[in-house]
């Protein structure tokens, strides 16, 4: 692009050398009065220095070059576009269907909003599993809390699915996927959207006097794990007696004579 340039501006500057050589000097211009010439007519209009240099500034200004200028500025101007692109993308309405696609691509399935008579929080119980969403995997149990990237379609109270489930474990038995277990899912609810610690970032060049200094928060969705499913979960064998505390046996101590 720069080498365009530049040849452009030489073709310029050449053309007004050009045109300089046919015309007097300055001098001898300012001290000649223009007189009409009866031997110049309208259709020999040749360079001369008559016409000295209107005609060059309307040669460097022709939509042509203008056209030119702006196919040279486009690949300057192709990180902007990328970055209009992606806030295009932000705004845009997408309709239920590319919603469900793009979530189901990224893990997870939107059920709806938790319900005041949703019963969704249980006791803890021993199993866990590996579920991925996007890029990263995660181990998590019932109760856990962990923090994912921003989910796009999801609002705080909001019911997940996270079908993207790599492995199930329990005491007595661990199923693992090929590369996932179709049967198996996760149920969480969305607590919140938050952001992460500023990062700063810092770049220098050295001997250049070059240094740029940028800060970043990523922004963050706090996940709350409410239930496991796909595995066999054993149960609980309780009886109507009461469990009784042990009671420690006062120790003998022989008596010496």
């Amino acid at each position: 692009m720069a080498h365009r340039r530049c040849l452009h501006s030489a073709l310029l500057h050449a053309t007004a050398l050009i045109y300089l050589k046919k015309s007097p000097p300055l001098t001898i211009v300012k001290a000649l009065t223009p007189k009409p010439n009866p031997m110049i007519t309208t259709s020999n209009l040749e360079p001369s220095w008559f016409t000295p240099w209107f005609y060059v500034r309307h040669f460097s200004s022709r939509k042509s070059d203008d056209s030119e200028n702006e196919a040279e500025m486009e690949d300057s101007s192709d990180g902007e576009e990328e970055s209009d692109e992606m806030a295009s993308d932000m705004v845009r309405d997408y309709s239920p269907e590319e919603k469900e696609a793009e979530a189901a691509a990224i893990g997870y399935k939107v059920v709806g909003p938790l319900q005041r008579s949703d019963r969704v929080f249980k006791d803890y119980e021993p199993f866990f599993a590996v579920v991925q969403i996007g890029s990263h995997q995660f181990k998590v149990s019932n109760g856990d809390s962990i923090f994912t990237e921003r989910l796009k379609f999801c609002e705080v109270n909001d019911k997940l699915i996270l079908n993207k489930v790599l492995l199930l474990g329990s005491p007595t038995q661990t199923i693992i996927g090929r590369p996932i277990l179709p049967d198996a899912a996760v149920h969480a609810v969305v607590e919140e959207h938050a952001l992460d610690a500023k990062v700063i970032i810092f770049k220098k060049k050295r001997r250049k006097n070059y240094r740029r200094t940028k800060g970043h928060r990523q922004e963050l969705t706090k996940l709350r794990i409410t239930d496991i499913q796909g595995i066999e979960k054993p149960e609980i064998k309780t009886d109507g007696k009461p469990l009784k505390a042990a009671v420690k046996k006062p120790e003998k101590i022989a008596a010496t004579a």
